[in-house]
Formats: C-alpha cells, structure tokens, sequence
C-alpha cells in the first residue's frame, strides 16, 4: 500500500464520522391530536430551517423544541393553534478538533399547521429517534435558513 493510498483510506474513514444524521421518519401526529375530529381539515404545511452553532455537546431534543416553537408561533400567527403531521430531520456535522471546535447542527422541522379545541402537545415527535452528542451544550448561534 503506498502513502497516498494510506491517506485516501484515512481520509474516506474520518470523512464518515464527520456527519452524524438523525430523522423521525414518516410524518406523524401527537396521539393526543389523532382521533376523528381533534382537528380541522383544513392544514397549512410548514417548514422551519435552521443552522444551530452549538459548543462542547449537541442536545437535539433542545432544538427540536426550539424550532418546533418558532413553526407553531408561525402557524398561530396564520390562525392555526396546533401541528399535525409532523417530521423532522437532523445533521450534526462534528468539529476536527472538539475540545476546540464548534458543531454546526442543520434542523429542518415540517408540520402542518391547523385548528383544535385540543392545547397543542408542545412536543417534537420521536424524540426516541435522536442521536445526540453528550456533554453539556452551549448554544452559540442560530441563524433561521430561507427555503
């Protein structure tokens, strides 16, 4: 094996171990909001795109209830009070060095907004499905992405 061989094959390994991707599959509704007429018909989908600069560790239950926050105000404010058919997806791209580094961590949360007497669950759906990065996170920056 040569020496550019040798750090193609590093290359390709660490390459894979920078990304770390997590979703909550097909679109699901809280239980809560599920039955014959808990909700509306009528539904407005939504998306909210966001880039988190997160330091140390990487908390994805935490920002999943952040951007699920900011897509619920968007629904009240079109005059929707829950979120129905929800998924989300989540991209984690790990710091070279991460004692030093920061993660960048990629959330882009669908839901369609509509109406219920129900209170909305305030709660992302499959949290069970979430690969965090342990430690204790520190939010350094969110920046909302444009579609």
């Amino acid at each position: 094996m040569t020496v550019t061989n040798a750090f193609v094959k590093l290359r390709r390994s660490t390459s894979k171990a920078e990304s770390i991707d997590s979703t909550s599959g097909q679109p699901q509704t809280h239980p809560l909001l599920r039955g014959e007429g808990a909700t509306s018909k009528r539904k407005i989908p939504l998306v909210q795109n966001d880039l988190f600069c997160c330091r140390d560790a990487v908390d994805v239950p935490k920002l999943l209830r952040g951007s699920r926050a900011s897509l619920l105000e968007r629904a009240e404010n079109i005059g929707a009070n829950v979120l129905v058919d929800e998924s989300w997806e989540c991209s984690i791209r790990v710091p070279r060095d991460r004692r030093h580094g920061s993660f960048k961590v990629q959330v882009r949360y669908h839901a369609s907004a509509s109406r219920s007497s129900l209170p909305d669950p305030q709660k992302p759906v499959a949290l069970d499905r979430v690969q965090n990065v342990s430690g204790l996170m520190t939010i350094v920056d969110r920046e909302e992405l444009s579609l």
